[in-house]
């Protein structure tokens, strides 16, 4: 690697290391927003961005050979299954409420003295 690769190279991991400083900020300021359901989407948003960034920089996907990106989306494939199946088994359970039952009272191990 010659000195102008290098340079270059250095440009591209500061401005990604710089934009996911930027996502993180925005990220911190969204969680002080009164969105309600907004916030869950803008986090969800703003980690996917992050996401992806991470695995085109970072992991080099961009530039990876066709294997490598048929594992990652295969990854990514049999990660969304297992959610879908998750929230699929979280939706379809009958929420059955346990019965109420009064607290018990331990008997006293030591017994308490009275003023003789």
């Amino acid at each position: 690697m010659n000195d102008h690769d290098f340079a270059r190279h250095s440009r591209r991991l500061l401005w990604a290391w710089l934009s996911l400083l930027a996502l993180m900020l925005l990220s911190l300021g969204s969680a002080y927003l009164r969105l309600g359901m907004g916030n869950a989407v803008a986090g969800l948003a703003i980690a996917a961005i992050k996401a992806g960034m991470v695995a085109l920089i970072f992991m080099r996907l961009a530039r990876a050979g066709a294997t490598v990106r048929l594992v990652a989306t295969g990854s990514l494939g049999c990660l969304a299954l297992l959610m879908g199946l998750s929230g699929i088994d979280y939706l379809t359970r009958a929420v059955v409420p346990s019965p109420l039952q009064p607290p018990r009272q331990l008997p006293a191990l030591i017994e308490e003295r009275t003023g003789r």
